[in-house]
């Protein structure tokens, strides 16, 4: 049985939701993880690097894209640092996690397409060959911070599950920030989407929404005609 992790009013039980995607990491196809790893996952399980296998509890994912990469924790820039890796075991009961070198830090970040909405559901943490304390997990939708903590007991035995609304923890792109300790690996990110609208020619900037950002490009705009 894994250990809960309480995400203040965004918990659910796992039981409850359905997942789309969940990145397992055992078809990253070497230690190293690509960067677009787990994007746009179609209905056979396939994602947009050639890479087989995904895991489609409940569907595919083939307009949410996916960037992961080792980050600047050190200097507050999150910068791209290079990739993470993969170690099979070690990391509690987990098999094939993903973790940052040390003193770096982890970005994921899963954007969904105009039109649509990425939702998290959960992800796993363990600790490698003893418990650790994890400085910094964060998570972030559409650039807000929606769940922050610091110095996290990481447990070695079981690993940490934590867990999230998906109705609530959605947005055109989510992502999740780790760092500072590479003896804390995440493994079984599960995501989905949901959308599909049709395009709306209100939509100016194509980004999903109809909002002053449309409008302020119509006067920016205004009065324009072909040929001037």
């Amino acid at each position: 049985m894994k250990r809960f992790v309480a995400t203040l009013a965004l918990s659910g039980s796992i039981a409850t939701v359905s997942f789309g995607t969940v990145l397992t990491f055992d078809n990253a196809g070497s230690s190293v993880i690509p960067t677009d790893y787990g994007s746009r996952v179609n209905s056979s399980g396939n994602d947009a690097g050639g890479r087989t296998g995904f895991n489609l509890t409940h569907g595919a994912t083939p307009n949410v894209t996916v960037q992961m990469f080792s980050a600047d924790y050190q200097n507050g820039t999150w910068n791209q640092i290079g990739n993470l890796n993969r170690w099979s075991t070690g990391y509690a009961d987990l098999v094939d996690v993903a973790y940052h070198s040390y003193n770096e830090g982890a970005r994921i970040i899963l954007t969904a397409d105009a039109g649509h909405e990425v939702r998290l559901h959960s992800f796993q943490m363990g600790g490698y060959y003893a418990n650790q304390r994890l400085p910094f997990l964060q998570v972030l939708v559409d650039g807000n911070p929606i769940y922050t903590q610091t110095d996290i007991p990481i447990n070695t035995t079981t690993a940490d599950t934590f867990t999230f609304d998906p109705d609530t923890v959605k947005g055109r792109v989510i992502e999740i920030r780790f760092g500072n300790d590479w003896g804390v690996g995440i493994d079984n990110i599960a995501f989905s989407q949901t959308g599909g609208c049709e395009p709306n020619p209100a939509d100016v900037n194509n980004d999903g929404v109809v909002d002053d950002a449309d409008l302020l490009l119509v006067l920016f705009n205004f009065g324009w005609r072909c040929g001037d």
